[in-house]
């Protein structure tokens, strides 16, 4: 059976969720991200306005001021993009029960075997975008291929807002002009590589024998064979436990300072805990996350042995990591956690509550929980966040 597979990426996701809250936004130059008055941060999304003066994710917010000194800056609100993430998904999730979250504004979509439910699955796709558009108020890009690889490479090309399918059985014709970027997994670096052996487009690439590609690059040449080709039989996965919750923040000034660090540290992890219970979850992996004055960003996760939701927990492990990757010499921008292989399992909370020490931290956590939806989150902090 022919594969009806959808990669669906809204476009300038935190950017148009700031634009539908406030429409006086559209049209102008918007930048989410850091302080630019501080010069701290990075962009985490661009108007398409401001993409017009060379600024792109991950960009330093002091070079994207200094390119375009009339923009918006924003800080933006991750609650707000979840909220808008949710009503999103909850419409993909009615026209297939295979969806595949990526993150929280991009998403694999299998509509195979869904023509006698939905129709001819081109309509389908298009309907899917106009509902977006209609009832999110947010733009996506649409592509559509009998696998995944060929669905992301339509979306991509098919930015801003638009729909492209590759037809079954065009796929590596489609491909053989494009230039090698175009296939995901090969990046600013490879291409510069690739060209310096005049390899400069998917047919060049293609026209490589296998056991060449498989001697100089291992796996990744067997992979770069069949994705030249347009093959690709990676299945799409419903998986709950993509969705996550994380805390970050880029610091005033670069540190090397380990006990501001954990205290920052400690901060987050509290911001991400109280979300994590507000939403009735529990957390099976934690994650650190530390960017460095060189832009170096390195991560280090952790599989709890239960999930959890309480910070003493979350923060005695998210610490243990920091301090086995951590090194005194090296200045560090950026610290962030992520709380991911969430679970509200009822029957797994029951029988940890079972224990007598799990309720008393339950009743801990609750009672927290109470003091700042009516003082707000400062009001109660552990004692180690108060340097923040």
């Amino acid at each position: 059976m022919v594969r009806n597979i959808l990669h669906i990426d809204m476009d300038a996701f935190f950017v148009s969720v700031e634009q539908v809250c406030d429409p006086s936004l559209k049209g102008k130059p918007v930048i989410v991200g850091g302080d630019p008055y501080i010069g701290r941060g990075v962009v985490s999304a661009a108007s398409y306005e401001a993409r017009q003066y060379g600024i792109h994710s991950a960009m330093p917010i002091s070079r994207a001021k200094r390119l375009c000194p009339h923009a918006i800056f924003l800080r933006g609100s991750h609650g707000r993009y979840s909220r808008f993430s949710t009503r999103i998904f909850a419409i993909l999730n009615r026209y297939s029960p295979l969806v595949e979250p990526m993150s929280l504004d991009e998403a694999y979509v299998d509509l195979t075997g869904c023509e006698r439910l939905h129709g001819p699955v081109t309509e389908t796709a298009v309907r899917i975008h106009d509902e977006i558009k209609n009832t999110v108020g947010i733009n996506a890009s649409v592509g559509m291929g009998t696998n995944k690889l060929m669905a992301k490479i339509g979306s991509s090309m098919a930015k801003p807002n638009g729909f492209l399918r590759i037809l079954p059985g065009c796929e590596a014709r489609f491909l053989a002009p494009l230039p090698i970027g175009r296939i995901p997994g090969i990046g600013p670096k490879s291409v510069k590589a690739f060209k310096s052996e005049n390899i400069r487009t998917v047919r060049d690439l293609a026209a490589i024998p296998l056991d060449y590609l498989e001697k100089e690059y291992g796996e990744w040449g067997h992979r770069l064979y069949q994705k030249a080709r347009g093959i690709s039989q990676s299945p799409v996965s419903k998986r709950d436990d993509t969705r996550s919750i994380s805390r970050e923040t880029t610091l005033e000034e670069d540190s090397t300072d380990p006990a501001f660090l954990e205290s920052t540290l400690s901060w987050l992890v509290e911001k991400a805990g109280s979300q994590l219970r507000e939403e009735g979850l529990r957390a099976r992996c934690v994650s650190l996350k530390l960017r460095y004055s060189n832009f170096k960003t390195v991560t280090r996760s952790c599989t709890l042995k239960e999930a959890a939701c309480e910070d003493h927990v979350i923060f005695g492990t998210v610490a243990h990591l920091f301090r086995k990757l951590f090194t005194r010499g090296t200045r560090v921008r950026l610290i962030g956690v992520a709380l991911t292989s969430l679970t509200s399992d009822v029957s797994l909370q029951m029988e940890l509550f079972e224990n007598l020490n799990m309720k008393q931290w339950q009743k801990l956590y609750q009672g927290i929980d109470r003091i700042r939806d009516k003082y707000g989150f400062r009001s109660i902090l552990r004692g180690s966040s108060r340097k923040n």
